[in-house]
């Protein structure tokens, strides 16, 4: 099955804890509040330095569309903990929902960022990023795949065309032997497509 979703379908809220805005692109199951998805696929935008949400047994993952970018201070010890610095060409960043984390923008300019968070006792998610150019990705035993087109346009192989600001799914509730998902980009393309697979226990 496939699905594609256009910005009329997405959904702007506040952030959990107040601090912001979020456009949410796609959540699963459909009905799903936040605090019984199993993933949910956003946009959000930051424009202060402050906290980020706490989201217990949520694993996130992060990239930057637009701004200068932004570090986090990922605080899980007593001590200073780690910093990640977040650019709009870094890879997509990992980091447990759990974790404490506190983003400073750079230069102070707003930043939007794609983020990705799945139930960590349900399933799992790789997010990658792509330019432009032919991709080909198999994605091993996986159910659902995203493919976010934040500017460009994506060409798939049965000629579907995924357009600048469109998210598509794909899905196959079978995978035994995994979905794979060709592309081409064009130029001064931002794509990010993630990778979803279901634990044994989970839904499908």
């Amino acid at each position: 099955m496939m699905q594609i979703w256009s910005e009329q379908d997405f959904r702007t809220m506040p952030w959990k804890n107040g601090g912001g805005s979020t456009t949410e692109l796609a959540i699963y199951p459909p009905d799903a509040g936040l605090d019984q998805f199993i993933w949910r696929l956003s946009t959000a935008t930051v424009a202060t330095d402050g906290p980020f949400s706490h989201f217990a047994g949520i694993e996130r993952s992060l990239a930057v569309l637009s701004g200068d970018g932004m570090d986090l201070y990922l605080h899980d010890t007593g001590d200073e903990g780690e910093v990640a610095e977040l650019r709009v060409d870094s890879a997509p960043f990992r980091f447990s929902g759990e974790t404490p984390v506190v983003a400073k923008l750079l230069n102070g300019i707003t930043v939007t960022d794609l983020n990705m968070m799945s139930r960590r006792e349900v399933c799992s998610h790789t997010m990658l990023r792509f330019g432009e150019g032919d991709h080909f990705v198999q994605a091993g035993e996986a159910q659902q795949i995203l493919l976010y087109c934040h500017r460009g346009q994506v060409s798939l192989t049965d000629g579907t065309l995924v357009r600048s600001q469109q998210l598509l799914l794909q899905e196959e509730n079978h995978a035994h032997e995994g979905i794979s998902l060709q592309f081409t980009a064009t130029a001064e393309s931002d794509i990010c497509l993630i990778i979803i697979r279901f634990s044994a226990t989970g839904a499908s």
